[in-house]
């Protein structure tokens, strides 16, 4: 009997990594009905709390640090007078469940539509409208960046998003860890 409650723990879990073969709709009601069963009880967990506030004052950095250095300015010009948006329709594809699970543990609520039918599903009229984003929307710098900014501020901007990615990392993998002991009890 332990032997099918584990494999059953394991199956929950494998759940959680639905990648780019799942509707965004179907992780999003995944990591929804995980976070109202559970989210409480993840948010009581020392590790966990203390990795989402050391992850959300990572994020806050490099945010800060690309605002310094001119990155947002220049994706703004690129995405509003240039047409151009690094946050294409597909994007969200990379995203997991417990990815949004983690957005929804800092208090993000997770769009229910589409806001522009070829943008990434989490762009909104004013940029990104989640807090926690997969790495590769985190380490994305295009060439236009690299011909505008100073290489020592590219440099800068990429230890604050190492820290940034670090983090998510150490965050998610706690995650996975508590929700699959928890399939396994």
């Amino acid at each position: 009997m332990d032997e099918v409650k584990r494999i059953k723990g394991c199956q929950q879990f494998l759940a959680l990594r639905m990648g780019v073969d799942f509707p965004i709709e179907e992780k999003i009601a995944r990591a929804s009905g995980i976070y109202a069963r559970l989210g409480r009880r993840l948010l009581e967990d020392e590790t966990i709390m203390r990795l989402l506030k050391d992850y959300r004052l990572a994020i806050d950095t490099s945010w800060e640090t690309m605002r310094g250095v001119g990155i947002v300015r220049e994706c703004t010009v690129c995405a509003v007078e240039d047409g151009g948006s690094c946050c294409g329709k597909g994007i969200e594809d990379k995203f997991d469940v417990v990815l949004l699970l983690v957005n929804l543990l800092m208090g993000c609520r997770l769009p229910k539509v589409r806001f522009s039918s070829d943008g990434c599903w989490f762009l909104g009229e004013k940029g990104c409208t989640i807090i926690a984003r997969h790495v590769i929307c985190v380490n994305y710098l295009c060439k236009r960046l690299y011909r505008k900014i100073a290489l020592e501020q590219i440099q800068r901007v990429q230890w604050a998003m190492a820290q940034e990615t670090d983090l998510a990392f150490l965050l998610e993998e706690r995650i996975k860890e508590w929700l699959l002991g928890r399939g396994n009890r």
